[in-house]
C-alpha cells in the first residue's frame, strides 16, 4: 500500500476539498462537517471533476450533469452498479495522505 500526500490539512476546511491526479486517475479529500472522504473524482457519466461540485448530505453532486454519489460507499445514485473507488484517508501531524 502506497501512502500519497495530497496537502496540508490547513489547504482543507471544512468544505474543502484536494485533488491531484495520481497516475491514470483524479482523487479528490473532500472536507464534509469536519470528515474526510477520499474518492476517485472522475464522473462516471462524462469524466468530469467532482471536485468542482457540491458535498453534503453524505453526497457529491457532480456540477455538470448533477449526478450524486455517497461519499461513504462510492456509489452512484443515477446509475445501478456504477460506484467510484475509495480511498482511505490519513492525517499525520498537520499533513492529509491517501492510501492506495
Amino acid at each position: 500500500m502506497s501512502k500519497i500526500r495530497m496537502g496540508k490539512l490547513a489547504d482543507l476546511p471544512v468544505g474543502g476539498v484536494i485533488e491531484k491526479q495520481i497516475m491514470a486517475r483524479r482523487v479528490a479529500v473532500f472536507n464534509v462537517g469536519g470528515r474526510l472522504y477520499g474518492l476517485e473524482s472522475d464522473c462516471k457519466h462524462m469524466r468530469a471533476s467532482l471536485a468542482s461540485g457540491t458535498a453534503k448530505d453524505g453526497l457529491i453532486t457532480c456540477k455538470w450533469h448533477h449526478w450524486r454519489y455517497s461519499l461513504e460507499t462510492g456509489e452512484c445514485l443515477n446509475l445501478k452498479g456504477a460506484r467510484l473507488k475509495r480511498y482511505e484517508v490519513k492525517v499525520e501531524g498537520d499533513v492529509v495522505y491517501v492510501l492506495t
